[in-house]
């Protein structure tokens, strides 16, 4: 019975890993020539895009390395378990609830709030008791990897500093006034969820779905968003400053021509270059507009 949300790596994160062994195990085959190519083979290995199954991966893993290489092989195996058991948990909801109060210490945030700091070990107990009321709202996280949240979660005016949400669901829940930097969601089912006049800056999604997710007048700072289904997501007034978008999915997309899309220090023609590849990315059909307007129909 799967029924414990723990912290697990993302499979992202586990490409890394397996990569690296890869390249002790074969020098001469898998290198630093090829070696972003082998993490994104073995991570659409994990996340099931490929034929090529999980199991047959790690036999080959196993085949190649041999006994020299076996302790390692089984760490990463253990690690791609525990990431699918998890993975498994994204469509069951985190329901555990507490009136525990705990001590914090704060911090005084520059916009004038005094936050609570949480850390991994405070975060890592109250999951295991469950939450007591307010303790994400203003919150300053640090170093915290989420691994389980309740719905309709309010992280409003927090900030998230190196933090990881890590094969989580977050559904319904609010990050308005937000800052966070320095952090990832990896293998995230994101759903409904807002970011209202958020700051977000030097922080990536990977291997993510965002459904039904607002960024309304959020300013993005070299935010990259990679391997990840986008279904109705809202750019309302947002600002996207330096931001990448490749081998998304992208449906429903709203409002992305009301957002101010730079890029800082870039000369006119990368800024274009850079508009042009977003909408490409999110909006394929406007995309092609912006690059080659001279096949417009009917003025439009």
């Amino acid at each position: 019975m799967i029924d414990e949300h723990r912290k697990v790596m993302g499979s992202h994160q586990i490409s890394i890993r397996a990569a690296d062994l890869l390249e002790d195990m074969r020098p001469q085959h898998y290198n630093g020539m090829n070696r972003a190519q082998t993490v994104r083979t073995i991570n659409d290995i994990l996340q099931g895009r490929t034929e090529r199954t999980v199991d047959a991966f790690l036999i080959g893993l196993r085949n190649t390395g041999g006994e020299d290489y076996a302790q390692r092989v089984e760490e990463i195996s253990r690690e791609i378990q525990a990431f699918l058991t998890q993975k498994e948990l994204l469509t069951q909801p985190y329901t555990k609830s507490s009136s525990k109060q705990y001590k914090y210490r704060t911090f005084d945030s520059p916009i004038g709030r005094k936050l609570k700091i949480v850390n991994q070990r405070l975060y890592d107990y109250a999951a295991k008791a469950g939450f007591p009321p307010n303790f994400f709202r203003e919150t300053y996280f640090d170093r915290v990897t989420f691994y389980c949240i309740p719905d309709h979660t309010d992280f409003n005016f927090s900030t998230f500093s190196d933090c990881t949400f890590s094969v989580c669901r977050v559904r319904e829940a609010t990050f308005d006034g937000v800052s966070i930097f320095s952090s990832e969601f990896q293998s995230c089912a994101i759903q409904y969820a807002t970011f209202f006049d958020a700051s977000i800056a030097h922080t990536h999604f990977h291997d993510s779905t965002l459904r039904n997710v607002s960024f309304q007048k959020a300013r993005l700072t070299s935010c990259n968003t990679v391997d990840c289904e986008l279904d109705g997501v809202g750019f309302l007034n947002a600002t996207l400053d330096g931001c990448f978008f490749g081998r998304v999915a992208a449906h429903g997309i709203r409002n992305l021509h009301t957002a101010t899309i730079t890029q800082g220090g870039a000369t006119d023609y990368e800024v274009k270059r850079n508009r042009e590849s977003i909408f490409a990315a999110l909006r394929p059909e406007q995309g092609r507009l912006l690059e080659f307007p001279a096949k417009r129909r009917g003025g439009r």
